[in-house]
């Protein structure tokens, strides 16, 4: 529930971001880094990418709901003034409407109308960004990279001997955020990055592999080993932007 995702945010996030892929974001740095001002906000889409998934699951209604609040605390609650200096509006409400829907027995196309609200939201704060001397391609290939970590690590805590069925559906968030920004960056990749586009394309294959469920799966379906190391690898060559 909700208490528990605030106790783990205080006092406990260099533990957090090492136990998973749910680190928080600096909200002093993220005024100044448009990467990290957009990765919070991806991580915001990544829990409502993967509740809306949930909400197409037998019996999946809860955990969807849940999804909607959980980056209200993490992530929101810090990040809003940074988002409001920027110019943007507050999506509280917005967010809180989805949950409250998703929790209630409104209808599910209601819930999916309320849950597009918070995209629109999240794409027009993403247009308040702070500028920086970085790359749109730049920002584009880290936004993935951090996305690709998160998911892998997710991955690595939801497959292990105490994983959780909200892990993998964390992780499965992540991953298609990064599968957005991967569409997103592949046309600009040029000659010059070719081996990226090389590491990226096996990537997604694994990824898409290893997450072709919001439910997780009786056996993992791929070695967590090889996507922590694609995903290493998918971070050494997008540094170099």
């Amino acid at each position: 529930g909700e208490g528990e995702g605030e106790g783990e945010g205080e006092g406990g996030e260099g533990g957090e971001g090492g136990e998973g892929g749910e680190g928080g974001v600096d909200p002093a740095a993220a005024a100044k880094d448009p990467a990290l001002y957009l990765s919070a906000l991806d991580i915001i889409r990544a829990h409502y990418l993967a509740g809306e998934a949930m909400l197409d699951v037998e019996g999946g209604r809860q955990a969807g709901g849940e999804m909607f609040a959980h980056p209200i605390s993490e992530v929101y609650i810090d990040l809003e003034p940074v988002f409001e200096a920027q110019g943007a509006a507050s999506f509280m409400d917005e967010m809180t409407e989805a949950v409250d829907l998703a929790l209630s027995d409104a209808p599910v196309d209601e819930v999916k109308a309320a849950v597009r609200k918070v995209y629109a939201a999240i794409d027009a704060t993403a247009e308040k960004a702070p500028s920086s001397d970085k790359s749109a391609a730049a920002i584009e290939a880290a936004l993935m990279a951090d996305m690709l970590d998160r998911a892998a690590k997710q991955y690595d805590a939801a497959t292990g001997p105490n994983g959780s069925e909200e892990a993998w559906i964390d992780g499965y968030g992540f991953w298609k955020v990064a599968e957005q920004r991967a569409a997103t960056l592949k046309p600009s990749l040029g000659e010059e990055h070719e081996g990226l586009a090389g590491e990226l394309a096996k990537a997604e294959e694994l990824f898409a592999k290893a997450y072709a469920s919001v439910e997780k799966p009786e056996e993992a379906p791929v070695d967590t080993g090889s996507l922590l190391a694609a995903s290493s690898r998918i971070s050494l060559k997008t540094s170099s932007f």
